[in-house]
């Protein structure tokens, strides 16, 4: 009896330490979580027309705009031609 009246205050404290949203909500507008699993491949084998058109190509030296365009897909590659980095912007 002892023991259960200790451990319901502890139960209470550590239930009111929990946050009711575990992570906060990512905004995915351009689409880049369908094709992560492309993250690695070389260019050629990911297939460059399996992305939609107006997909930004980046490769190491390629000048790009500093504009936020949300529903733009930029598609990172490094100077071995594989996949870095799939991202909005």
């Amino acid at each position: 009896m002892r023991a259960l009246l200790i451990s319901v205050p502890v139960v209470a404290v550590l239930a009111a330490c929990q946050s009711s949203v575990p992570f906060e909500a990512v905004s995915d507008q351009c689409g880049s979580l369908g094709y992560l699993s492309k993250v690695g491949l070389k260019l050629e084998e990911a297939q460059e027309s399996s992305f939609p058109a107006e997909t930004r190509f980046i490769r190491p030296g390629t000048p790009t705009t500093k504009d936020y365009r949300a529903e733009r897909l930029n598609v990172h590659i490094n100077k071995q031609g594989r996949i870095e980095k799939i991202d909005c912007g």
